[in-house]
């Protein structure tokens, strides 16, 4: 039975694999933060546990954040209420700034490994 260590170490070597990997990340993140705002910490984490330097795994990390931000917003204009959400003011700033954080500090945990 191989360790998660290599299991990671093989999956960083492998650049299909890893973007493999980040997708499914990135999906898996997705699904949680629907239904809890840990999701965006728990994407963050995934998506750069499998990058093979730590400033990269940030960097993924972040971009899950941002890409967690698109996806918001175009459910919301999706279900046609984009215009009343863009004038709520101080809500925009805090939902824009929580999944990108959130998913930040969720890819420190590639510091660890």
């Amino acid at each position: 039975m191989r360790s998660i260590g290599a299991w990671l170490e093989e999956t960083r070597g492998d650049g299909r694999r890893r973007r493999l990997t980040t997708a499914g990340g990135v999906v898996v993140g997705l699904v949680f933060a629907w239904v809890h705002w840990a999701g965006f910490v728990l994407g963050g984490a995934i998506v750069s546990l499998v990058q093979p330097t730590i400033r990269r795994g940030l960097l993924v990390g972040l971009g899950f954040g941002l890409v967690s931000v698109v996806a918001f917003t175009a459910w919301l204009a999706m279900v046609g209420v984009l215009d009343t959400y863009l004038e709520m003011g101080q809500v925009i700033a805090v939902s824009v700034v929580i999944p990108p954080g959130a998913a930040l500090l969720g890819s420190l945990v590639r510091g660890l490994r």
